[in-house]
């Protein structure tokens, strides 16, 4: 974990060390182990670490290769470390400039991991940066009048704008979760840029380059001879994804739900480490639990520590409400708080900092990844109507649904983008009633509504279904939001079930390798059965954290504020009256609305503290 920033000026300026300064105090929560200044005229670069491996301590940051021509700011981890021929004790940013010397600009795409990277080569004159390939750790930046500067977060970039105002079209793709192509590289801050996944860019006197080093390839698909094969392939490089993130000379924390995704992982954790003869791992569990039967996990947690003989931690969250401390939330995510169960990972992350660690192991993305939903519109499709029915009520049953809606909601997949535009104009309106119907015109909302979200050529359903929820800009402001908070407790986020060549490999399964038989994500639960206490996997259920959140808004509705709000920033975006009825319609329990509320107020909190400048 760190955090990097950095000026380059080609507008014949020179950067000021202070303005380097401020960049690099605006990010001090990300790196409290060194922090590191470097200024030669026009280039500027700053960088703050929190150590993971004793080899990062001996780096004077911003490194430098043995010429000090070449200077690097790195926020990341190295999973290739063997491909790229490190020493054992050889530091990342060591292995990464030796990389640039052999491969130049190609370097992006030779490196697997996690990073963000800015790289200034002096004898061309030119700035290198790169993200990895899912995102997984943040880049901004803003180039203008000739000064391009990046950071880790927004906020140190903010200082160089003319008062900072949103994006009004990123805002209301937020409210509606209708993210599009090209969002990918816009944040909800005018002039404020991210760098898209698996993207680098290059700054030099021609100006500013952003290229594609890497992108899931619709077209790859892996045959094999049957469905064991395929568990057996997902089984090796999940268990690689996990080895790779235990890479620390820390103690790890671990999330444990007692759910699938999370138990997979502790128990590949405990069981690689015991593989490798070191004695007892370094890895403790964190269970949150509170006051509401549905929000306790600690039992199906129970069993996996016990399982594995791992220390477990229960953290109590007496039925904590979603909007106290919100503005802080906020200001520490940068944005709104898209998932309103954000609260109950604070605390649990706070207490995973202090308990020593320095690297949490997450589920989070087995969702995404793993869910298999379209596979039943790929049995349909195909004319398979009886293992279409058979899948649908089997499916039913596995997620506590009625057979009708699981079998319609796969059909709606089949519907041509023409259709599902006017299935939400005529269900919800476009916009809905709650928008302020200009602002809507203004941003040409409904152009946006009837775009497709993706036009890339997936070969089934199930693969597009997956692509689409890996890939969302929406999903990618959650996993900034938690990134962003575990820096703030001292850790860093590491996610196995992200790992780009686990996620390479389950796109590449054709959708008769993804067959569910009404089991939800088979592929890992079969895939992980010889690591799991049999009581974890059979279990089928998950913590409800949705009963706080709902008596917090309910409460706000009762209040009337902020929502009806007429000289509010959120009055820009939402019609009092339209919002007033939205309200009325979530008290009476109409309607699945909860997630429309939340976003008015998060979004609300989050304009106010913009404007304020409270976040800069």
């Amino acid at each position: 974990m760190s955090g990097i920033a950095g000026v380059y000026r080609l507008d014949g300026g020179v950067v000021e060390a202070a303005e380097l300064a401020a960049m690099s105090a605006a990010l001090a929560h990300r790196g409290t182990d060194a922090a590191g200044v470097w200024v030669d005229a026009c280039i500027g670069l700053a960088h703050r670490l929190l150590a993971t491996t004793r080899a990062s301590l001996a780096v004077r940051h911003p490194a430098a290769d043995t010429s000090g021509a070449v200077r690097l700011v790195w926020d990341g981890r190295l999973d290739n470390r063997d491909e790229l021929e490190a020493g054992a004790d050889e530091s990342d940013e060591a292995v990464v400039l030796r990389g640039y010397a052999r491969w130049g600009d190609e370097l992006p795409a030779r490196l697997l991991g996690d990073f963000a990277l800015a790289l200034w080569d002096a004898r061309r004159r030119r700035l290198l940066c790169a993200r990895d390939r899912l995102g997984l750790k943040p880049f901004h930046y803003v180039w203008r009048q000739g000064v391009f500067r990046f950071a880790s977060e927004a906020e140190p970039l903010l200082r160089a704008l003319d008062g900072p105002e949103p994006d009004d079209e990123m805002v209301l793709a937020l409210l509606l979760r209708e993210f599009r192509p090209g969002d990918e590289n816009r944040t909800l801050v005018r002039d404020v840029h991210r760098l898209p996944p698996g993207h680098a860019l290059i700054v030099d006197g021609d100006g500013l380059r952003c290229f594609r080093y890497w992108a899931l390839d619709p077209t790859r698909t892996l045959t094999l001879g049957s469905d064991a094969e395929y568990v057996e392939r997902v089984r090796a490089v999940f268990r690689e994804a996990v080895a790779a993130r235990l890479r620390t000379d820390w103690p790890v924390g671990a999330l444990l739900s007692g759910g699938l995704d999370s138990s997979a992982i502790v128990c590949a954790a405990g069981r690689t480490w015991e593989e490798r003869g070191e004695g007892s791992p370094p890895l403790q569990t964190f269970t949150l639990f509170a006051d509401h039967p549905a929000g306790d996990e600690r039992e199906p947690a129970r069993v996996v520590t016990e399982a594995t003989g791992l220390k477990g931690h229960a953290v109590r969250r007496l039925d904590a409400d979603p909007l106290d401390g919100l503005d802080a939330e906020v200001d520490a995510a940068g944005g709104p708080i898209v998932d309103p169960s954000h609260h109950t990972m604070a605390g649990c992350l706070d207490a995973i900092g202090a308990a020593g660690c320095r690297v949490v192991l997450s589920g989070e993305g087995g969702d995404q990844l793993l869910d298999e939903p379209g596979y039943l519109a790929d049995l349909l499709r195909g004319g398979r109507l009886l293992g279409f029915s058979r899948e649908v009520r089997a499916f039913a049953r596995a997620y506590g649904a009625s057979a009708r809606e699981v079998g319609l909601d796969a059909a709606a997949m089949l519907a041509p983008a023409a259709v599902r535009y006017w299935g939400k104009r005529l269900l919800r309106g476009v916009p809905p009633r709650w928008m302020d119907a200009e602002m809507a015109r203004r941003v040409r909302l409904r152009r946006r509504v009837r775009t497709p979200r993706h036009d890339a050529p997936w070969p089934s359903h199930v693969q597009w279904q997956t692509y689409l929820s890996i890939t969302s800009p929406y999903y990618g402001l959650k996993l900034e939001a938690e990134e962003r908070r575990a820096a703030r407790a001292g850790l860093e986020m590491r996610y196995p079930l992200l790992d780009s060549r686990l996620v390479e490999l389950v796109l590449a399964i054709p959708w008769r390798g993804r067959a569910s038989h009404g089991t939800r994500k088979r592929l890992l639960r079969t895939a992980a059965a010889d690591l799991l206490p049999p009581r974890t996997r059979d279990r089928r259920g998950k913590g409800d954290w949705t009963e706080p959140v709902d008596r917090a808004l309910r409460r706000v509705c009762e209040s009337g504020a902020p929502l009806a709000n007429r000289s509010g920033r959120l009055a820009r975006y939402v019609h009092p009256d339209g919002a007033a009825r939205l309200v009325e319609r979530y008290r009476r329990g109409e309607g699945d609305l909860r997630w429309e509320v939340w976003s008015l107020v998060t979004v609300d909190r989050w304009l106010e503290r913009l404007v304020k400048g409270a976040m800069r």
